[in-house]
């Protein structure tokens, strides 16, 4: 799950939603981590003393129960760039009291507990994307490129109409969330290289891809 704000509009909070759909009562605590995507594989820092709060730092929920979870930016000062963060639920184990040694033995002595993670990204509308797209490649019928995100700002691939040119001659074009439509999106972090893999058209022909490119245009 995904949750977007910007701390520097009126509404600078957020929610989602947790929802308890198994048999049994759980309990979680709350991790937060930043999520560091300079070095390629996405790194997690935890934090201490992070300034998004989550609310409550703690769950408790019965079978059919739900909770909702607040997201606020605390610090005064905005980052320099858009930040992503994960919220982790970690689930703890609960001890009941009442539990006899009859049916201790008629119950599994193995435990499985549950983490679910929120992903929690602070965008800022004063900051924008720096997109560079590399060289692309043909692989098992998609077009294969590398994107670097050298701006401030995030951006999204449905924020964006593709241009597949061949020569410097328009080929295709696929329509801004056309991909996102068919559950196909890519996030591009500040200081971030992506790739992304885009659907080859029918009017190119799989011979004679010298000279391809893909542009991205707001």
């Amino acid at each position: 799950m995904v949750v977007t704000f910007s701390p520097d509009s009126r509404s600078s909070n957020a929610s989602s939603l947790v929802h308890n759909q198994l048999p049994r009562d759980i309990a979680f605590d709350i991790q937060i981590y930043e999520i560091d995507f300079s070095q390629g594989t996405p790194k997690l820092i935890s934090l201490d003393d992070s300034p998004l709060w989550v609310f409550p730092p703690s769950l408790f929920l019965q079978p059919g129960q739900s909770q909702q979870l607040q997201f606020r930016w605390l610090d005064k000062k905005l980052p320099s760039t858009d930040k992503s963060y994960q919220v982790s639920l970690i689930e703890q184990p609960i001890v009941k009291q009442s539990i006899n040694k009859q049916s201790i033995n008629k119950q599994s002595q193995l435990t499985m507990l549950l983490n679910v993670n929120l992903i929690v990204h602070l965008d800022q509308p004063r900051l924008v994307p720096k997109l560079t797209i590399k060289e692309p490649h043909v692989e098992d019928g998609f077009i294969v490129t590398e994107v670097l995100n050298e701006g401030k700002g995030a951006g999204r691939l449905s924020d964006y109409e593709i241009k597949i040119t061949k020569n410097k001659t328009l080929s295709d074009r696929i329509l801004k969330d056309q991909l996102k439509a068919n559950g196909y999106d890519v996030f591009f972090a500040p200081h971030s290289t992506s790739v992304i893999k885009v659907p080859m058209p029918q009017s190119l022909q799989e011979g004679s891809l010298n000279h391809l490119r893909l542009v991205l245009a707001r």
